[in-house]
């Protein structure tokens, strides 16, 4: 089974050395001892909830990156699908909210962001 391979504290510890965040920092961001940092780099599994914290402190999406993302495109299940849509539609639906914010605060002109290219 896939999710038998994963290792989510190394996947922690991975992201985490990329944040240039110091231990005694992240700790603080999650409201946890220093030590409690080095058990989750141990951890095979994790607490969602603790998880969450932990993508919102590293700006990183684990939730998608690691238990809703397979290994075989092929073979993804229309479940998975719908997930992966909503999360984009809703990542989507914030950049407009902000582009809206700073329309509204004249930080940027109206229609300055039509000519955006995505690639």
């Amino acid at each position: 089974m896939y999710y038998d391979e994963i290792h989510i504290g190394e996947k922690i510890q991975f992201v985490f050395n990329q944040s240039g965040l110091a231990v005694s920092q992240f700790a603080r961001m999650l409201g946890v001892q220093r030590t409690r940092i080095y058990t989750i780099f141990d951890s095979k599994t994790i607490d969602t909830d603790l998880l969450c914290k932990i993508s919102d402190a590293l700006h990183y999406d684990f939730l998608t990156e690691v238990y809703l993302k397979k290994r075989d495109t092929n073979n993804q299940n229309p479940t998975s699908i719908n997930i992966q849509f909503k999360v984009l539609s809703e990542n989507l639906a914030d950049f407009i909210k902000s582009v809206d914010k700073l329309k509204k605060a004249g930080v940027i002109e109206e229609g300055a962001m039509t000519n955006l290219a995505f690639g």
